[in-house]
């Protein structure tokens, strides 16, 4: 009972690391005037080789390679549906929408473990929505089109990608996963660049260092912290938690790019860890 605890503690450790390296990525891309999707490439391919190098004599291959296959490719497509989301419709469509992935990630564990989610975890996620529509300066318009379409393949993608690291946790270790999944999905967005004749070269080379700072900090940091934590805490929490990347990216906007932080979203930050603490009460029910 104190293992689980302390593991438990140090997962929420991990959780508060990797949502702060994942906020990191909206700063270095907003420096980075590259293709989105090719910024989102590097990132996954660098992340993936660095990982290789590292782990090369001890990474092992599943048993279930196309459920690895599919947390890959999952990965890949959340990028690329996520990236061009924003291009076709507001951003607080896109953001409100692509943060839905805790109610796919609910059906997912409903489904394969038999956990139907707590009227904590809904209320929890309305918090966090009103919060994330108070963020994006309440721009948020009701309607539904291919932008909306794309920001909602995101969050289904993104919460398969997140549960399966969680459901081959028996079989593979976290640094097997991630280096295969990371890899996976780097190849799945450099085949959507080659199909768009997206160059793939021939940026400044401080365009090549912003590639590496997104390998290193939010992907190799952050989402490697998210997979280790989906192993220990619930799926629910951990979907919920990770939306806390979007108050400290506001925040990391306000220091570094100088924007204002407006009344609207400071309430909506409130909002958003509100959700959050009263969500994390719901893990004793796990």
């Amino acid at each position: 009972m104190i293992k689980n605890k302390t593991e438990k503690e140090k997962a929420y450790i991990f959780l508060l690391i990797g949502i702060t390296a994942m906020a990191s990525a909206s700063l270095i891309i907003r420096l980075t005037p590259a293709p989105p999707l090719i910024i989102a490439s590097y990132r996954l391919l660098i992340a993936s080789l660095i990982l290789f190098i590292i782990n090369k004599n001890h990474i092992r291959i599943p048993k279930n390679i196309p459920i690895l296959l599919l947390a890959g490719i999952s990965l890949g497509i959340h990028f690329y549906t996520w990236i061009s989301a924003l291009f076709l419709t507001s951003v607080a469509n896109a953001v409100v929408l692509v943060n839905t992935s805790p109610i796919f990630i609910s059906l997912l564990t409903y489904i394969y473990e038999k956990r139907k989610p707590t009227k904590k975890f809904f209320f929890s996620l309305f918090l966090i929505l009103i919060g994330i529509v108070l963020i994006t300066n309440n721009k948020l318009s009701l309607r539904f089109g291919e932008g909306e379409l794309l920001a909602i393949l995101g969050a289904v993608t993104f919460a398969f990608y997140l549960y399966i690291g969680r459901y081959l946790s028996s079989d593979l270790n976290v640094s097997s996963y991630i280096t295969l999944v990371y890899f996976t999905g780097g190849i799945t967005l450099l085949v959507f660049a080659l199909l768009l004749r997206i160059p793939l070269v021939g940026y400044p080379i401080n365009i090549y260092v912003n590639f590496l700072l997104l390998a290193l900090i939010p992907q190799l940091i952050g989402h490697t912290s998210a997979n280790y934590a989906i192993r220990i805490l619930s799926p629910n929490l951990t979907s919920i938690v990770l939306i806390g990347e979007t108050v400290i990216a506001t925040i990391f906007a306000f220091i570094f790019l100088k924007e204002k932080i407006s009344l609207f979203q400071t309430i909506g930050i409130i909002f958003i860890i509100i959700g959050i603490l009263y969500s994390s009460l719901e893990e004793k029910y796990l």
